[in-house]
């Protein structure tokens, strides 16, 4: 059965392709967290996980990844007999406020995305003041109990070695142009980008990076994606760091190529989302992308994490920071990677 948050965000997807028109929100309040999507009729409250409720305070829900996420939460936390809301911030102020509202309603604990580092570190130590449980994804904010995170290196490595067969294939040790679609906007997508950036020159010191543009939304990605091509007509490798950028990226090359020339294009992308493997499976422009266990798992293991933190577990020192291995999916494993975590 489609999930409703990744539905949202890949009818999006072909609406913009088809029409150009904006992306469309997932459906919550996002200054009422009692209003917000929740998991509806909770079956078994407090037989497995004492009806904990559990409020996710997201930044930008129209990232297919982060959407993805948070739906898979909602649906794991209903199994697990948990309430489950969630809010979606556009900016700090917007946050903190949605974060008080959390912490005002009582909620067990909070999982956390911040928009800003620095700006969320006062209202996340003030949840863990009033005792609730605050579970960081990929920020590695001080006030939480736990952070769920990135290597930002250790990607940087792995995009560009997955990349390179591709690359080689094509140009040798030629030269060649491409685009960086990165993630200026918070402090492990800047320290990723440079990595990449450093990887790219270090592993093909003849390449020349021509484009650079902020993306996370689907929407970003295919407008970057866009002005890419038309400054730089000589550009075929795309490199991003989200699956705004691999599933926007694609759509908007596939729109400005006809399909005999998909194999000449070479993008690549950090996420492997659904739709991203299925373009890789469809033998699109997207030749690869980096599963960091996908948004669906991730979501699993925030709600996991949280109840282990409400269980009473600490996780001190290094152990504060549960790592994301990076993982490339190529024709070669995609069906197989699909099967496991999507369906067959």
């Amino acid at each position: 059965m489609k999930k409703k948050l990744l539905a949202l965000m890949l009818v999006t997807v072909m609406a913009v392709a088809a029409t150009a028109c904006g992306s469309q929100q997932p459906a919550a309040q996002p200054d009422q967290p009692d209003q917000a999507a929740s998991t509806g009729d909770v079956a078994d409250e407090g037989e497995s996980s004492g009806g904990y409720r559990i409020g996710f305070a997201f930044y930008n829900l129209q990232n297919p990844v982060w959407a993805e996420v948070v739906e898979e939460a909602v649906s794991h936390g209903t199994a697990l007999g948990l309430d489950v809301t969630f809010v979606d911030a556009a900016n700090s102020a917007q946050q903190i406020s949605q974060m008080e509202n959390f912490i005002q309603s009582g909620v067990d604990a909070i999982v956390v995305l911040a928009v800003d580092n620095e700006s969320i570190e006062g209202v996340a130590r003030e949840a863990m003041d009033e005792g609730i449980m605050v579970v960081d994804y990929s920020r590695s904010i001080e006030n939480a109990h736990v952070t769920l995170n990135l290597n930002p290196f250790a990607n940087a490595v792995a995009i560009v070695a997955m990349a390179e067969p591709f690359i080689r294939d094509r140009y040798g040790d030629g030269e060649f142009e491409w685009a960086h679609l990165d993630i200026p906007t918070v402090e492990v997508g800047v320290l990723q980008g440079n990595a990449i950036e450093a990887e790219m020159l270090r592993v093909f010191p003849n390449s020349r990076l021509v484009f650079n543009g902020a993306t996370l939304t689907t929407e970003e990605g295919m407008n970057n994606t866009e002005a890419a091509i038309q400054a730089n007509p000589n550009l075929r490798v795309i490199l991003s760091q989200s699956a705004g950028g691999g599933v926007g990226g694609n759509e908007a090359i596939k729109a400005a190529v006809s399909p005999d020339e998909y194999d000449e294009w070479l993008l690549f992308s950090i996420d492997a989302t659904e739709q991203e493997v299925v373009n890789i499976l469809a033998g699109d422009p997207q030749k690869a992308s980096i599963s960091l266990g996908g948004g669906a798992e991730h979501g699993r293991l925030l709600i996991d994490l949280a109840l282990r933190v409400l269980a009473g577990e600490r996780f001190e020192g290094d152990d504060r920071i549960v790592p994301l291995p990076p993982t490339p999916i190529t024709i070669e494993n995609a069906q197989a990677f699909f099967d496991e975590a999507f369906g067959s």
